[in-house]
């Protein structure tokens, strides 16, 4: 610790939070090159566990941050800094000021520690009722530790306001469907991870873990040890291993050459050490953290096979739904029958996930629209520097996990993704003192599971474009024409969204009541013609379309619309309800579907899904 307060003294060793640079050392000594700060080390899992290593967020800045949306700095989040909890509130308060028409900021239920569980719904509210459109919901931040994901949900929810009416396909989707959006699920954690723990990974239930299994709980966390501040170890190799590694010791083999390693203490950005206190006298500092319960494993979807040791960051809780932060979205979730499609974000790695996370093994009725929409997830992602993320069953690709959100959802009928949004290395930086075999290294669990501040946008904005497809893929029923003419009345009834829909059709006329069904409607839309009254100058007509989804494991009665025709001769007159102009939406993004480059090993994760199921998609591209 001498040592290592000396050279802090001297300034030799000086890391910042923007770009994490250290300063060489004096001419006299020989300087390392930095450290690539997204490097993978194996065999450091044992102090920060990290998701899935080899998949390595890398962002390239290719744009400027000024090319990117940006809220107004009056607004409580830039996306220049992670926020608290408070911060966040503040903001969807603010979206709802400055979109009253669109943004209506909804209680969802309230945190451990009382902070609330906030949620918002964005729509047209003057296109008809929100609750009756389909709808898309998302998450984020589940684990306190991954603030950028609740960064993804909030960028989304001020994009799609602040866009409407100008952009025309933010227009178009928020005059069609409803988003619903909770973006930190775990405000406790939020904060505990800004301010005292950047390790946090599970909820703040008091009484949920004696993590040191002394009988108390919760009695010896860590003290102003959040993100921004370092863990500092003294690695020793062997001599002739640091003659041949002089910059990097941590290459191939490096576990084999290692002669020591010692813990020095948590430093801040300016390399002042943060005391940490024994709060429970037995010697021990930081052995019984806040919480917890990993939030993530704590839903009833084959909870029951999951981890049952308090002690460990994946517990899964005393009961399904023990926690008030799952219970908020499960509340959340069925209160709105309208919701078809979700993702649930994290991050950790770089990964788009859909079910099943419990099994590898278990039928998903869902594979053909999982493969083709995560492929071209694949493809959309990889913008503003970053590879394309690769796209995976859960259980398969990553890692199995029972109690999860997404399997919850999925098991609920909606067809949902949970998507890793960013992973890199918890090592932060590392610098050989002076000419001695030994290495002063820091880390931070901070920094490998969220980008630097600076990124923050290039982040936020390359999963965007993930959030504006899986919305547009969303199915809705509408009424795109009507035409009188040669005594029939034409409707064209039409799905401008991906997956599809059955749909039951009624033409109520002063010539009769008529039906028909089209099945299988998917981003197109068709035509049906009905008799009209013989030489009636005018006269009334009412179309009732019911929509039944075909996908998800609970597929059934999705959206009603009702449209009231008045028909004078050839012109017809919207009386009540609306028509829904067709788009094709699928132009937006270059085409629904994506080649088979993006189903590759670089792009898809484990064994291929039934592949042959889809050549004869795969091949068109759109």
């Amino acid at each position: 610790m001498m040592q290592f307060a000396r050279l802090l003294k001297m300034g030799l060793i000086v890391v910042t939070l923007a770009g994490l640079s250290i300063n060489p050392a004096p001419v006299h000594a020989q300087p390392p090159a930095p450290l690539d700060r997204f490097q993978w080390v194996q065999g450091l899992d044992d102090l920060y566990p990290r998701e899935h290593g080899p998949r390595l967020s890398r962002p390239m800045p290719t744009r400027r941050r000024a090319d990117i949306p940006l809220p107004d700095p009056s607004f409580a989040i830039d996306f220049a800094h992670y926020p608290t909890s408070a911060a966040i509130s503040v903001f969807l308060d603010e979206l709802k000021a400055a979109y009253p028409g669109l943004v209506e900021v909804l209680a969802a239920g309230e945190s451990w520690q009382e902070r609330p569980i906030l949620a918002v719904r964005i729509g047209n509210h003057t296109a008809g009722e929100a609750d009756g459109r389909p709808a898309l919901y998302v998450d984020g931040q589940h684990h306190a530790r991954e603030a950028v994901s609740a960064q993804v949900v909030l960028y989304f929810a001020w994009y799609l306001a602040s866009q409407y009416g100008n952009d025309p396909l933010v227009t178009h989707l928020l005059d069609t469907r409803t988003v619903y959006a909770i973006p930190s699920v775990n405000p406790d954690g939020n904060d505990i991870f800004l301010d005292s723990d950047q390790r946090q990974r599970r909820t703040a239930n008091p009484t949920a873990s004696d993590d040191d299994g002394d009988g108390l709980f919760d009695e010896d966390g860590r003290e102003e040890a959040g993100y921004g501040t370092y863990d500092v170890y003294h690695y020793e190799f062997d001599a002739d291993w640091v003659a041949a590694h002089p910059d990097d010791p941590f290459e191939e083999g490096w576990q084999d050459h290692l002669v020591s390693r010692r813990f020095l203490g948590v430093f801040d950005s300016q390399g002042r050490e943060v005391p940490q206190i024994d709060d429970d006298g037995d010697g021990q500092t930081g052995e019984d953290p806040p919480g917890g319960v990993d939030a993530n494993r704590n839903y009833d979807s084959h909870w029951e096979l999951g981890n049952d040791d308090p002690r460990k960051e994946v517990y899964r809780g005393p009961a399904a739904f023990s926690e008030r932060e799952t219970r908020a979205v499960r509340d959340f979730v069925l209160a709105r029958p309208n919701v078809v499609t979700a993702s649930s974000f994290h991050s950790g790695s770089d990964v788009l996930l859909h079910p099943w996370g419990w099994s590898t093994t278990a039928e998903l009725s869902d594979v053909f629209w999982y493969e083709m929409l995560s492929r071209k997830g694949s493809q959309l992602t990889e913008a503003n520097g970053f590879h394309g993320a690769p796209h995976t069953w859960t259980a398969r690709g990553l890692y199995p996990g029972s109690g999860s959100t997404m399997d919850w959802l999925y098991e609920r009928g909606i067809l949902t993704w949970s998507p890793e949004v960013y992973g890199a290395s918890a090592l932060s930086f590392t610098q050989r003192i002076t000419t001695t075999n030994t290495y002063t290294v820091g880390l931070s669990i901070g920094e490998g599971f969220n980008p630097s501040p600076g990124d923050i946008p290039l982040t936020v904005d390359r999963w965007r474009r993930w959030n504006l497809y899986l919305l547009a893929a969303t199915p809705n029923v509408g009424l795109s024409g009507v035409d009188a003419g040669t005594g029939a009345l034409t409707v064209t009834v039409a799905n401008d969204g991906l997956l599809p829909l059955d749909v039951g059709v009624v033409a109520e006329t002063e010539q009769g009541v008529y039906t028909t069904t089209v099945n299988g409607l998917s981003a197109a839309e068709r035509a049906w013609s009905v008799p009209l009254q013989p030489g009636s100058l005018s006269q009334t007509a009412i179309i009732t379309l019911m929509a039944s989804s075909r996908v998800g494991t609970a597929a059934g009665p999705l959206q009603v619309e009702v449209v009231k025709l008045e028909i004078q001769g050839e012109a017809v007159r919207v009386v009540e309800g609306r028509l829904e102009p067709f788009v094709k939406l699928g132009d937006c993004f270059g085409g629904w579907f994506a080649g088979r480059e993006w189903d590759t090993p670089e792009y898809h994760l484990g064994p291929p899904l039934l592949l042959e199921l889809f050549l004869p998609i795969v091949g068109r591209g759109g």
